[in-house]
């Protein structure tokens, strides 16, 4: 090998040696950070959840506290505690304003016993004693707050709520109840799109029972 043949050969070896192992080190570094992300993923997930729960001091019922973020129930759910809420709220509320056009709106959410019983209860005769506006009285209201859903079967739920009655001059009165409710999916013709809207997926209660939150339930 002439001089400077040598010459070029130990100038460009411990180059080529460097270069070479700076691609072993990077290899060998990627490697290792690819081994401890796989290892890191099949690890088992462990999270502790905290959260807070209100407890009904006349029923002794816990309730969690919902966060505002993902609850984690299914669209399905979701639409039927929904439908659950509007239903009882416009069924046991006693509100003057617009309640003749929410009584209508229950009515065509019922059929079967529920939609008689709804019947029965707002007949303004001598020998109904649970017509609202006798009960109640002139000037009085009734909010409802719906605290609870639990479904008993996939069409059968039992909504817990709160009933307030306020009469002028006097101070708010507060009682607990739990309401049965047995409803159904039933899809019908509407000739007005407001009908329509009101209720797009034909939900209906086939039967309904409201009764008074006891501590042992």
């Amino acid at each position: 090998m002439s001089e400077k043949g040598f010459d070029v050969d130990l100038v460009l070896q411990p180059k080529r040696s460097e270069r070479l192992a700076w691609k072993v080190a990077t290899a060998s570094c990627g490697l290792s950070l690819l081994l401890g992300a796989a290892i890191v993923f099949m690890m088992p997930l462990k999270e502790t959840e905290v959260f807070t729960v209100l407890v009904d001091k006349t029923t002794g019922a816990a309730e969690r506290i919902v966060q505002v973020q993902p609850t984690g129930i299914s669209d399905e759910e979701a639409v039927k505690e929904a439908l659950l809420v509007a239903y009882v709220t416009d069924r046991e509320s006693y509100i003057l304003a617009g309640i003749q056009e929410r009584l209508e709106s229950v009515q065509r959410r019922s059929s079967g016993s529920a939609q008689n019983s709804l019947r029965r209860l707002w007949t303004d005769s001598s020998d109904n004693e649970s017509y609202p506006p006798r009960v109640y009285g002139q000037g009085s209201e009734v909010s409802v707050r719906i605290k609870a859903i639990n479904f008993l079967e996939p069409l059968v739920a039992q909504v817990r709520f709160e009933k307030s009655l306020r009469r002028p001059r006097q101070e708010a009165v507060t009682r607990s109840f739990v309401a049965t409710v047995g409803f159904e999916f039933e899809p019908r013709r509407e000739r007005q799109l407001q009908r329509v809207w009101e209720n797009p997926l034909g939900f209906t209660v086939t039967t309904f029972r409201v009764d008074a939150e006891t501590l042992g339930e």
